[in-house]
């Protein structure tokens, strides 16, 4: 196509000579494409790509051991200083890891459903200090309006707080505070209505708006946990209580 182009730009220009030769090199790619193959066999392994400006290595393709026309994992790397970004698999169902450039230690995992990785299940954040889960945020079906977010403790990986939805919204329902005695926990819930939680553009809530809250009244509240004994009586579902 390159060629043609440069073709009809010749045969249109009658000074052709005059214009700078640089304008019409076509690209060559100087840093190809590293391809590993499996022992004994044609079926490829892996490839490596490379940036065509610095020669490092860009992107790493591994392919699945028995369908080589099937992608297992790709690995992201900053073409400047060489660390890792991102890591996305693909073996039993989606999931994309992204990593801190200038520690290499772990951000963030994001999960999405098995039969639909257009959607996401959850959303794992990591502590960078102790390399562990410090908060959960789980999604509805949709993979769009969340569920609940659960909130760790990095060091000793205990839930201390768990923040429920109401469904199709992004009103907070109900806060769980989790205290430990021991080995013994003791929970604590508070119910909510009409308290609305500021959403981060992307994906899961990080700041939430606790400012004019209105608690339930001790009538709500009756109501409320009745509902929930019912539930569990075999008498209501949980979409009931949404």
């Amino acid at each position: 196509m390159v060629s043609n182009l440069i073709k009809n730009v010749k045969h249109n220009i009658k000074e052709f000579s005059i214009i700078p030769k640089s304008v019409f090199v076509e690209f060559e790619e100087i840093y190809k494409d590293k391809i590993v193959y499996r022992k004994n066999t044609n079926k490829i392994e892996s490839v490596t790509k490379f940036s065509q400006k610095t020669g490092g290595k860009i992107k790493v393709i591994k392919y699945d051991y028995f369908d080589d026309s099937k992608i297992k994992s790709i690995d992201e790397f900053d073409e400047n200083s060489g660390k890792l970004l991102k890591t996305s698999n693909f073996t039993l169902f989606k999931s994309v890891t992204e990593y801190d450039i200038q520690s290499g230690k772990k951000l963030r995992t994001l999960n999405y459903h098995y039969r639909d990785e257009s959607k996401l299940s959850s959303i794992h954040e990591y502590n960078l200090q102790y390399e562990k889960v410090s908060k959960i945020t789980v999604f509805r079906s949709d993979g769009k309006s969340i569920s609940m977010i659960k909130e760790l403790n990095p060091k000793t990986e205990m839930i201390e707080k768990c923040i429920s939805f109401k469904r199709d919204s992004n009103t907070i329902s109900s806060i769980s505070k989790y205290d430990f005695d021991g080995n013994k926990t003791v929970k604590t819930t508070m119910y909510y209505s009409g308290l609305r939680a500021a959403t981060d553009k992307r994906t899961a809530p990080k700041k939430y708006n606790f400012k004019d809250f209105k608690p339930l009244s001790a009538a709500e509240k009756i109501t409320k946990d009745k509902l929930i004994d019912n539930l569990f009586k075999n008498r209501l579902s949980f979409s009931m209580l949404s």
